[in-house]
């Protein structure tokens, strides 16, 4: 019992003592001081200095009210860990501070042991480190900006097929990229800190560097030039290069950094492209037209000396758009809309102009110019030459003059003929009257008592004059044809057919005939001579029937597309005697029959005058046949009518 109680009488001595050193320690530092009892489930005191709000009386929440949520699980692992080793409890974690914001604090705490060696309490100190904090999360930041610039560096500088390199002031490389390691055709380790000439450069070629770089030393600016050097798998290959200053933060020159590029393509390319442009030159000299080249904004860059000769120009007067004044004032709005317009669309320009001479007199020129295009389609450049014609102008004039000349003798020769179809149908038809006259008189008045044969005679007299009207008819139709003024306007070929049926109902029937034809397309022409053309047409058909077979027409019509308009095409088959394919030409001409006259009527203008109408109407006709199988014929005219 006694012992206990000086145990107790110690342990209170020994907090007495501990609480005067706390004291003293509070008054000589600035650290944030703090007392736990053994378990740290309560806190005796801690005075924050104004870092943290003190406590001045034993408290249990110490942890909501100084630590931060997310450390709080970290303080009590330390805190279990310091107690069950009885070692001293150190560790960097966030406190909320006494302003409310959130700050970093380093604390560290070593128990307090009485004589038989039992903690009584622990004795702490905290420090702020929240400034120290941020510059480590600052310096961390720019480290990690530093590691990503870094690698963003090195991957470019390792990626691109440039030469990147650094040299010392002393001549020797000190970085190398891999472009340029695989150059040399050595490792980065082999070639660092190595002079110019061990990495196979000749003498004249280290030479020349050194001097670069002292250059660059002493001017403080950088040096460009192109050297040939011998790659390692490539051979010897062209290059550009340029060596710039590196300084150091005084601004001093420290290094010389260097890129170079391989441009040994790119010269190939120059060459060719310079050896092309000479071979132009001398074509263009040797043609006889004016050539001429220009920028894709059409600026005029280039003429030939045949341009200069005959204007009698300066490349500085006609260069730009100074050509423009060699042009006939009455031409140049025309030509200049033109030559823009090619400009805005990319198209060819062409376009005739009078150009005027040297000595002041103007001739008629062809010009013509076309856009040359890269893969892409865009212009590079506009090349073009202008040909005299003056002589074909000439020659057009006098021939236009001709062709006027001529048309007029044809029209009057067309309307002599005209009248002289109109004559030489009323005086044939007279004749040929009186004969028909006179044969009826006869068979009136002696056709009783006239012989068998006389009536067979007079019959022929019948047959022959109705012919030569026939025929009389069809030359005046066939050459009035092109003279007759038709109006023209849609044409609805099933109403027409109609007609036609109606017309030659008594044939139609008596040849036990059949017309087929259903939703024909409409087109625009002249009624009256449609009408004509499908009359003879049909009546072709029937005429040319087989015996003992009765005759079937089918008429048919399809549209195809044509450029501006649609063509229609009309079909009229028949199953009639049909021709040889051979005569498929010879009998739209005029006269032609392939038949004998006693076997089948005709005058032979029946279809010479369906090829005239359709010519009419700027279309086209044609047939095919096989002979005891039929016939058809096809008909192609415009949809609309062409105005020209």
């Amino acid at each position: 019992m006694n012992k206990n109680v000086q145990v107790t009488v110690d342990t209170i001595q020994l907090l007495e003592d501990s609480e005067r050193r706390l004291r003293a320690l509070v008054n000589a530092t600035s650290e944030v001081i703090y007392r736990m009892n053994p378990d740290w489930t309560i806190m005796h005191e801690l005075d924050g200095r104004g870092f943290l709000s003190d406590t001045g009386h034993p408290i249990s929440n110490w942890h909501s009210k100084y630590i931060h949520p997310e450390d709080q699980p970290l303080i009590q692992a330390a805190i279990d860990e310091a107690i069950q080793h009885r070692k001293i409890f150190q560790l960097e974690h966030r406190v909320l501070r006494s302003d409310g914001t959130t700050g970093w604090t380093f604390s560290r705490a070593v128990p307090v042991f009485n004589d038989h060696g039992q903690v009584i309490e622990w004795f702490g100190t905290a420090s702020d480190i929240t400034a120290k904090k941020q510059v480590e999360d600052e310096l961390k930041a720019t480290k990690e900006e530093l590691m990503a610039s870094k690698g963003l560096y090195e991957a470019i500088v390792g990626s691109t097929p440039d030469l990147i390199y650094v040299f010392d002031l002393n001549y020797r490389f000190i970085y190398a990229n891999k472009a340029l390691l695989n150059m040399w055709g050595k490792t980065y380790e082999e070639s660092m800190g190595r002079p110019l000439l061990e990495l196979g450069y000749e003498p004249w070629h280290a030479a020349m560097h050194e001097r670069e770089i002292d250059q660059v030393r002493e001017t403080r600016k950088p040096v460009r030039g192109e050297v040939s050097f011998p790659h390692a798998t490539l051979g010897r290959r062209m290059y550009d290069y340029i060596f710039a200053p590196v300084f150091n933060e005084y601004g001093q020159v420290t290094a010389v950094a260097g890129t170079t590029r391989d441009i040994s393509d790119l010269k190939l390319a120059e060459d060719a492209l310079k050896q092309s442009e000479e071979q132009f030159r001398t074509l263009t000299q040797s043609l006889p037209q004016l050539i001429w080249t220009a920028r894709p904004d059409g600026f005029c860059d280039f003429f030939n000396q045949k341009w200069y000769e005959y204007t009698g120009s300066h490349p500085a007067d006609s260069e730009g758009n100074g050509w423009t004044k060699y042009i006939h004032p009455l031409h140049i709005s025309e030509v200049y809309k033109k030559w823009t317009d090619s400009l805005a669309s990319g198209r060819s320009v062409i376009v005739e102009f009078q150009l005027r001479a040297k000595d002041g007199t103007y001739s008629w020129f062809y010009v013509a110019g076309n856009p040359i295009r890269d893969e892409a389609g865009i212009t590079r450049k506009w090349v073009g030459a202008l040909t005299n014609i003056e002589e074909q102008k000439l020659v057009e004039g006098n021939l236009e003059q001709l062709v006027k000349e001529r048309t007029q003798e044809l029209q009057r020769s067309n309307d002599d003929l005209l009248q002289f179809a109109h004559v030489a149908s009323h005086d044939l038809k007279e004749p040929v009257r009186k004969v028909k006259i006179f044969a009826n008189r006869l068979e009136k008045e002696f056709g009783h008592s006239m012989p068998e044969m006389a009536t067979h005679y007079l019959n022929k007299i019948y047959g022959a004059t109705d012919r030569m009207n026939s025929m009389i008819d069809g030359v005046l139709n066939y050459s009035t044809v092109s003279n007759l003024e038709q109006e023209f306007s849609m044409v609805n070929l099933n109403d027409i057919l109609r007609n036609i049926e109606t017309d030659l109902e008594v044939l139609i029937q008596q040849k036990n005939a059949g017309i087929r034809y259903d939703h024909l397309h409409e087109f625009e022409g002249a009624p009256m001579l449609i009408y004509q053309l499908f009359y003879n047409l049909i009546n072709n058909s029937l005429k040319f029937a087989q015996k003992d077979i009765p005759p079937v027409i089918h008429i048919s019509s399809r549209l195809y597309p044509v450029p501006d308009n649609h063509q229609l095409e009309i079909i009229l088959a028949d199953n009639g005697i049909g021709f040889s394919q051979q005569h498929a030409v010879k009998i739209f001409n005029t006269f032609t029959r392939l038949n004998a006259k006693d076997q089948y009527e005709g005058t032979g203008l029946g279809l010479a005058l369906c090829k005239k109408i359709i010519e009419r109407h700027n279309g086209t006709i044609g047939a095919n046949g096989e002979e005891g199988k039929g016939s058809s014929f096809i008909i192609n005219v415009p949809l609309k009518r062409l105005q020209v």
